[in-house]
């Protein structure tokens, strides 16, 4: 009996001119030997990424009604065979909402289903889901006023605050009372600058806007932090690989390293089952005092530093394409691997 003939695969990157993502996704798509063609896409013509795929094409908004029909007619145009996301709100899920579209043209559209989803990109309904499972997870709530705002202050020394549903750290910060420029601020020795806000100012800003509902407030952990990969197969890991953020800094890891932690490994799978992950997917936690892994946020999608899986020897873009291309899938235990971010330029 001969062996199965598998056919090259056509990428379309979604969001393919974010710099802390974009170029490291194209550079892992190069090195795997069955990825023929890689287009790419963004609501931006002026980023990185456009300059590294073999086709570019500048789209409208996701919230526009000609994004969907664009995106389809350039999967036909282009025989694109998958589609990768390397945004939540800007791509994945305006994609999986529409996912029936483009299964009838045969484009496949990798992750998890978007019924959970839409709950994992939520901090708040993620983490009272977590709550309610019995896994632990930090001290949060999401206020519905300035009482609900002011018990949570209360009951909490430190509180971080910022958006339901964001990414990046866009609008994360940390709330101080009577908080005031100082000299370590103005000449530039604190890294809190940008992130520090004084509670009173905030609350009021809340109450003047009417959108307590919209944030999250949680309490502030201090422990290692971990970026942690899965692979998984619709809430089962197949592999994880946890790295310690040595140096995070805006919501992009400058260094980071495997640590094969088993007590944050097990906790990442109890959390890949709970949410019916699919596909590759990257949680965030910190370690308690105890040592407890506590989670602060999935991305049910690619981030930059899944290259860093390539490093340890155990590539999960290249499995995940063979597992949604029916290939052979042959995965090795992660090695030991340390990673120093920097950018480049791009001249054109």
């Amino acid at each position: 009996m001969g062996s199965k003939i598998l056919k090259l695969m056509n990428v379309l990157l979604a969001v393919c001119g974010s710099i802390a993502i974009g170029p490291n996704i194209i550079s892992m798509l190069r090195d795997i030997n069955y990825v023929d063609k890689i287009v790419g896409i963004d609501i931006n013509d002026d980023n990185p990424g456009r300059f590294l795929v073999d086709k570019f094409y500048k789209v409208p908004k996701t919230n526009d009604i000609k994004y969907i029909p664009f995106v389809l007619y350039l999967c036909t145009s282009e025989n694109i065979d998958v589609i990768l996301c390397t945004s939540t709100q800007n791509s994945l899920i305006p994609l999986k909402k529409n996912e029936k579209l483009f299964d009838e043209i045969n484009v496949k559209i990798p992750g998890t289903n978007i019924e959970d989803l839409l709950i994992a990109n939520d901090k708040g309904l993620m983490l009272a889901k977590v709550n309610e499972s019995g896994i632990d997870c930090p001290n949060f709530m999401v206020p519905d006023n300035d009482k609900h705002f002011d018990s949570f202050l209360y009951k909490n020394k430190n509180v971080i605050v910022k958006p339901r549903v964001s990414s990046g750290s866009r609008g994360f910060r940390i709330l101080k009372n009577n908080y005031k420029l100082g000299y370590e601020d103005i000449v530039g020795k604190s890294d809190d600058l940008s992130k520090v806000v004084d509670t009173t100012e905030y609350r009021d800003i809340l109450n003047d806007e009417g959108s307590f509902s919209d944030i999250l407030m949680m309490e502030y952990l201090e422990g290692q932090d971990y970026s942690v990969y899965s692979l998984a197969n619709k809430g089962k890991s197949l592999v994880t690989i946890p790295f310690k953020r040595l140096k995070p800094k805006d919501g992009v890891s400058l260094v980071s390293e495997v640590d094969m932690n088993e007590h944050v490994i097990e906790y990442v799978q109890k959390i890949v089952k709970l949410f019916n992950l699919d596909w590759i997917v990257n949680i965030q936690l910190k370690l308690s005092p105890e040592n407890k892994p506590l989670i602060y946020e999935i991305n049910p999608r690619l981030a930059g530093s899944v290259i860093l899986t390539k490093g340890a020897q155990c590539d999960l873009l290249r499995y995940g394409l063979d597992m949604i291309s029916d290939r052979e899938l042959e995965i090795k235990n992660p090695e030991k691997c340390k990673m120093i971010r920097y950018y480049t330029e791009v001249l054109v």
